[in-house]
């Protein structure tokens, strides 16, 4: 069946994967979302291994955004990626035709998953890639946290590195998917896969200030019942977005109309009158939630014809707030979005544990670009 599908280049991988598992699962057979990186912990290194791939991939697709990125978490022009293509360069005795080259470069990561760095492995890291003797400017350390270090520590580390001809770096996970973001915004096929890295790093809580960020989605026929119900829904195959942000809103004629903080996701369909729970992926799906679920099901069936028996991704939240946050520039949101609700709301902080009502009332009448 697969090997039919692929008679058909112009359906992305994940496409061509989706459609078989929708046939198998018409078969009585059951399978888990795809991903290009695994989500279950199979070694200690699986997470320093996914951001080796996901740098990987960058790099196929073009060196120059590799380069982009390393640039941008090192705060240094210095990093080139790939060889130099010269010609007519004078040398001491001659003038060859053409030259190509390539600088040296040797970068050390250190990740962390949930430990922060110290100062003796730091120590001991560079005095190994010291007696490297990497030629000057080309030794390159990199402290990979899920938070910021402190900028003493930073200071320190820095000269410490310096002193033995290495440029070191502290950043995090939500820095280095930053800078990820900016390289891949122009390539959808590069899009997709760092659609599945951050939902990794999301789920393996390397992003701390998920309480801060909020996600809109975009809402259409069926937005009266989301929001009476408390309930928005997705395809399954889609990328999880709790994995990021901890607040959903639900964007409706260039406005997010409400707000609500995320207690449960579940990959759920129905079978006659039973609700099949296929994935709790986040939260626990009480009897509660589960008839909230029901209820958006069998709402949700007068618009989509079929709805019950395809499995989708339901987001449950506390309730949702009314906040009226406008779209001030032209247009409408094209797919979901991520903000910062500290800067959406100019404000200093939010508290960890802040209600859909909290963020509700601190975001009324807000207004993006």
């Amino acid at each position: 069946m697969f090997d039919k599908l692929r008679t058909f280049p112009e359906l992305g991988i994940k496409c061509r994967a989706y459609i078989l598992s929708q046939i198998l699962n018409q078969k009585g057979r059951k399978l888990s979302a795809i991903n290009h990186f695994q989500t279950y912990a199979q070694r200690e290194n699986h997470v320093t291994n996914n951001t080796m791939l996901m740098l990987k991939h960058v790099y196929r697709t073009s060196p120059r955004l590799l380069e982009d990125v390393l640039q941008s978490l090192l705060d240094e022009d210095e990093v080139e990626i790939g060889p130099r293509f010269e010609q007519q360069v004078g040398e001491a005795y001659s003038i060859p035709d053409a030259v190509l080259s390539q600088k040296p470069l040797h970068i050390y990561v250190e990740a962390k998953h949930g430990d922060g760095l110290y100062d003796d492995q730091l120590e001991r890291h560079m005095r190994s890639i010291a007696e490297r003797g990497h030629p000057e400017n080309s030794a390159f350390l990199i402290g990979l946290t899920n938070n910021s270090t402190n900028d003493d520590d930073d200071e320190r580390w820095k000269q410490q590195a310096l002193e033995q001809g290495i440029t070191f770096a502290a950043t995090t996970y939500r820095e280095l998917l930053e800078a990820l973001d900016t390289a891949c915004s122009n390539n959808p096929d590069l899009r997709e896969i760092l659609d599945d890295y951050q939902a990794f790093i999301g789920g393996e809580n390397l992003l701390p200030d998920q309480h801060r960020k909020m996600v809109a989605m975009l809402c259409g026929q069926s937005w009266r019942e989301n929001i009476e119900h408390g309930v928005y829904f997705e395809p399954a195959h889609r990328n999880p977005k709790w994995t990021r942000a901890h607040f959903l809103g639900v964007y409706r004629q260039k406005k997010i109309s409400h707000v609500g903080r995320v207690v449960a996701a579940a990959i759920c369909r129905k079978e006659g009158d039973n609700l099949i729970v296929e994935a709790e992926e986040f939260g626990t799906l009480n009897p509660e939630y589960r008839s909230r679920v029901k209820d958006i099901i069998q709402a949700a069936e007068a618009y989509f014809k079929g709805f019950a028996a395809d499995a989708h991704r339901y987001y449950l939240v506390e309730r949702f707030e009314e906040a009226n946050i406008r779209k001030a520039s032209s247009g409408g949101m094209m797919g979901h979005r991520y903000f910062d609700i500290v800067e959406l709301a100019g404000i200093d902080s939010l508290d960890e544990s802040a209600s859909s009502l909290d963020v509700a009332e601190k975001l009324s009448g807000a207004t993006y670009r």
